[in-house]
């Protein structure tokens, strides 16, 4: 090889390499809720202070942007705006621009944090963003979700997220995944001086220590095992299942666990509950759910912390069947009848009657199983007052009616 050549391609290789510019995106919370206030001062207010102190003394060797949301328009999830792109520092017109956001509308939260990523180019280059929000999602996206997408696709995202007033540990739970899914800070303020502090600790927040290549990542802690008992594995639409849970001790103290019910072949739940221990018997609280209005196979999940790790399932069916209720069709007023249920097992709630066209029921009867047929005979004393009624079933918890059957007290009128 040239000598010449040699020594150029040497002194390329001894070079240090340039680092990427650090570039990083501040999210601001401009929603309703920025109204209330702390210790007397509007949230806003104290937003905007903290954001004024912090750009004020920006590292030199980082760009910065700014973008809003809620500041334009009630109840428009779209309402996401990038007021600043990432540059150099321009603290007095940072300054002018936040003192003229004014508060209106929704939380927007994720779709805002995925907006300032994409203004970055995150998917290209290394992008940081720090998001101050005082309350939870309100437009139906999983800031979850979204912090595990930015993590997968982007070069080197994090997202360092501040909950500002937020103080209720379920209502941190969303902020909190989206920061450690991107291996970002979640910290909590809760007035302006944990504000103030709270944005130097993000926008100076240290680099990771590079991984060495022989280190091995440690293994995830293992995950508990349960068993679920769903009664019944057979039920009917709008009946009620029990889910019985039975596994290792303090599950439910150790770890974040949610009992969920599914459609199957389906990832979003239907509906969710988290597992509580029985102090009494020291196992855990049975689960009830309410069953969808339509037919199909059902799975019910026993999941761990917000990345939903499966532990345990149980399968479970709902099929079409026919619920009726049984009585005579006409009796004479003040008379004692008997009303049956006809319909699978599995339904809980109460049998009332009502005048025709009534909204107060003049009769009661509580369903309840029964070791020969499925439900047990009710009892009524009719109204004195002849006319038209109804009888109505009333399905536990919410009272949905399931099946009607009319009745005629006394002589119709000619």
């Amino acid at each position: 090889m040239n000598k010449k050549i040699l020594l150029a391609v040497l002194l390329l290789c001894s070079a240090p390499l340039v680092q990427a510019e650090e570039r990083a995106m501040l999210v601001l919370d401009a929603s309703g809720s920025m109204w209330g206030q702390i210790e007397g001062k509007a949230k806003i207010d104290i937003a905007r202070e903290a954001l004024k102190t912090l750009v004020a003394d920006w590292p030199a060797n980082r760009s910065v942007g700014l973008v809003a949301y809620g500041h334009r328009q009630k109840d428009d999830c779209n309402d996401i705006e990038t007021l600043l792109s990432a540059g150099a520092v321009d603290a007095a017109k940072t300054g002018k621009i936040v003192d003229g956001l004014t508060p209106k509308g929704k939380t927007p939260l994720s779709a805002a944090v995925k907006h300032a990523a994409e203004a970055l180019k995150y998917t290209e280059e290394k992008a940081t963003v720090i998001l101050i929000s005082d309350g939870v999602e309100t437009c139906n996206l999983d800031p979850c979700a979204l912090g595990t997408e930015l993590e997968k696709l982007g070069v080197d995202f994090t997202a360092h997220v501040i909950g500002f007033d937020v103080n209720k540990v379920e209502d941190q739970k969303g902020l909190r995944c989206l920061a450690e899914n991107t291996g970002g800070k979640f910290i909590s303020a809760a007035n302006a001086g944990e504000l103030k502090t709270a944005l130097e600790q993000t926008a100076k927040a240290p680099e990771p220590e590079p991984r060495p290549v022989s280190e091995k990542k440690p293994e995830p802690p293992a995950l508990p095992k349960a068993t679920l008992t769903v009664t019944p594995t057979e039920t009917i639409k709008g009946a009620e299942i029990e889910v019985k849970v039975e596994g290792d001790a303090d599950m439910a103290k150790n770890a974040d666990m949610h009992i969920e019910l599914f459609m199957a072949g389906k990832d979003v739940a239907v509906n969710h509950q988290y597992l509580y221990q029985d102090k009494k018997s020291g196992g855990y609280k049975p689960a009830k759910f309410r069953m969808p209005n339509v037919t199909g196979d059902f799975v019910v999940r026993l999941a761990k912390g917000d990345h939903r790790e499966r532990v345990a399932e149980a399968a479970v069916k709902v099929i079409e069947a026919e619920i009726r209720l049984l009585a005579p069709a006409q009796a004479a007023p003040g008379s004692k009848i008997e009303v049956k249920l006809d319909a699978p097992l599995g339904l809980k709630g109460e049998v009332r009657l009502y005048p025709q066209n009534g909204e107060k029921s003049v009769g009661i009867g509580y369903v309840r199983e029964d070791a020969i047929e499925n439900y047990k005979p009710m009892k009524f004393t009719l109204p004195e007052v002849p006319g038209a009624y109804v009888f109505k079933f009333e399905a536990k918890p919410d009272k949905k009616v399931m099946a009607e059957l009319p009745i005629q007290i006394g002589a119709t009128q000619p």
